[in-house]
């Protein structure tokens, strides 16, 4: 069971954020762009000063392989706080977590922890670090380093909103949310190789939750002098600080030899652009190896870069029913104002290809969820909405569609006002601040509200406990049901990967016959890369890691 408040809205901010930009992101967490769509159009980046990759040039040599990514200017690079895509991408290159997500095989593999050992029927796990790790200043990676890490994010006077990631480790209500402990009980290190972990309940998927880029050792002696670890932080990734950083400024990195594998590339430029737009010219004359596409040029990029840079994206748009309020107790609404709503239009003439219309509320692109079961309730038809309609009292047939303000809501909003008042229901829109509109979700005042969500990590559970559990803070529907709790809780406990992946579709299926939602769709990030850049995967959390990449000689003949 989440602890009370343990999500903290954190999901539905940074969703919220991502969603106002058209999903312009880079990374698994969110994106604060202000465009319609992802990047707006080619030609914004007139009154932008670019940056320039050889005015760092001095901490490589002309013969080393150097790759320039275009990235969103990171916040910063401590896992404490990395939630915006810039900051997310340098991290997974700088730090190493105790798994990583494999985007070729779609699993989780092992990366600072050797192995595992599951226990106590999912609810304890053992993890042997690897011998020899190092942090980037030489000196070894313990256990402790990841109980000091973990401890940090939950401690409830640093208000970490990725605390949430840690909500299932016993201990965490005394750490994060009563401020009586200092330490999470349920994280400890028998030796400096081995750290157990602990949970409050069974939860088989805790690996995958495991890959989040904030959920990485630091060395307490490193953190203590915080201006210093800010401006140049150590870590454990394939890659260290080349140079001292600050926001605003291209983060360079060189290779670690001392990593588990060396990597294959000297070193990364990661240059902050204000959006996918103000980077692509650079890219287009070939002074960036790597960037994003802005929607005006999603074709065109298809044709002369290939596709293998456009992955679906663990993020999903919605709208959800407040269940508590009369006007929407109707399931016969609930399921007009679906079938109502054209998606296609939506995700053509608003999001121009960022987004592809909704499969339900795990969106296309999570590991062994193909199954399209929204294609009923998701469907357009006028006909078959209109009919419900007519099947309505009169004092059944009013809507008040309520968002943030701003674009794209305003136009999603616009365009489902027409389709609902196209099939015979009346029609309110009101739009919010986001702190108002954040005060109404808390308060339960919403009508039929508008709903952002990403998933952080590929799990499917990320999407339906913390929307659709009854005891969760984040189930803004109001939804209550024993059955799904049951199922979530049978998933959770269940070992076996391929029939826990059943269950979860079995509660989505669940869930969606009781229509608490509208789901819009989810979303596609488009990276381009050029020619010579070989072995950079792109995967569903929307960014990469770079072990494995390099340039190959444009001069070699095939």
């Amino acid at each position: 069971m989440l602890s009370p408040g343990a999500r903290a809205l954190c999901p539905l901010l940074l969703c919220i954020a991502l969603v106002a930009a058209g999903c312009s992101g880079s990374a698994s967490t969110p994106r604060a762009q202000e465009t319609t769509t992802q990047g707006g159009q080619v030609g914004a980046e007139d009154d932008v000063t670019p940056p320039d990759p050889e005015a760092t040039s001095a901490v490589f040599d002309p013969s080393d392989e150097v790759l320039n990514v275009a990235i969103s200017d990171p916040s910063t690079l401590d896992p404490l706080r990395i939630q915006d895509p810039g900051s997310v991408l340098v991290a997974r290159q700088l730090y190493e977590g105790l798994t990583r997500w494999d985007p070729i095989v779609e699993k989780v593999r092992p990366a600072a922890a050797e192995s595992w050992r599951i226990s106590n029927g999912g609810r304890v796990f053992t993890f042997k670090l690897r011998d020899g790790m190092t942090f980037h200043d030489g000196s070894p990676v313990t256990s402790q380093d990841f109980r000091f890490a973990f401890d940090r994010i939950a401690l409830k006077e640093n208000s970490s909103e990725l605390a949430y990631i840690l909500d299932r480790v016993a201990g965490f209500t005394e750490v994060n949310q009563l401020g009586k402990s200092r330490h999470l009980a349920g994280i400890a290190t028998p030796t400096d190789q081995i750290l157990t972990i602990t949970l409050s309940e069974p939860f088989y998927d805790l690996p995958a939750v495991l890959t989040h880029p904030a959920l990485v050792p630091l060395a307490e002696r490193r953190v203590n002098k915080i201006d210093e670890f800010l401006a140049a932080p150590v870590g454990n990734g394939p890659f260290k600080m080349a140079e001292v950083w600050a926001p605003g400024q291209p983060v360079i990195l060189e290779a670690f030899p001392g990593f588990i594998e060396t990597p294959d590339l000297d070193g990364i430029r990661f240059l902050p652009y204000p959006d996918a737009a103000a980077s692509w010219l650079q890219f287009r004359d070939g002074d960036l190896d790597v960037a994003e596409v802005p929607a005006g040029q999603i074709q065109d990029a298809e044709k002369t870069y290939g596709a293998q840079g456009f992955r679906p994206f663990l993020a999903s748009y919605y709208y959800g029913f407040n269940l508590r309020s009369e006007a929407l107790k109707s399931i016969a609404l609930r399921k007009a104002v679906n079938r109502a709503i054209d998606r296609d239009e939506i995700a053509d003439s608003i999001y121009k290809g960022t987004m592809t219309p909704a499969r339900g509320i795990v969106p296309a692109g999570m590991p062994g969820f193909q199954e399209n079961i929204c294609v009923v309730l998701c469907k357009h038809s006028p006909q078959v909405a209109s009919d419900l309609v007519d099947g309505l009292k009169k004092k059944e047939r009013s809507v008040t569609l309520e968002f943030t303000k701003g674009e794209p809501h305003d136009d999603v909003a616009r365009l489902i006002k027409s389709d609902l008042e196209q099939v015979g229901l009346n029609v309110t829109v009101r739009s919010f601040g986001f702190d108002r509109y954040l005060r109404r979700l808390r308060d339960q005042d919403q009508g039929l509200y508008r709903l952002g969500w990403i998933g952080e990590y590929p799990v499917p559970d990320v999407f339906l406990s913390p929307l659709f559990e009854s005891d969760s803070p984040d189930n803004h529907t109001g939804f209550r049901s024993r059955k799904v709790d049951a199922l979530l809780a049978r998933a959770h406990a269940e070992p076996s990967h391929g029939r826990r992946d059943q269950i979860y579709i079995e509660a989505e299926k669940a869930i969606l016959r009781q229509v608490p939602i509208a789901p819009i769709g989810s979303f596609v990030t488009h990276w381009a890369t050029q020619p010579n850049v070989q072995d950079l995967n792109f995967d569903v959390m929307g960014g990469f890691d770079a072990t494995d990449v390099f340039l190959e000689d444009e001069d070699t003949e095939v």
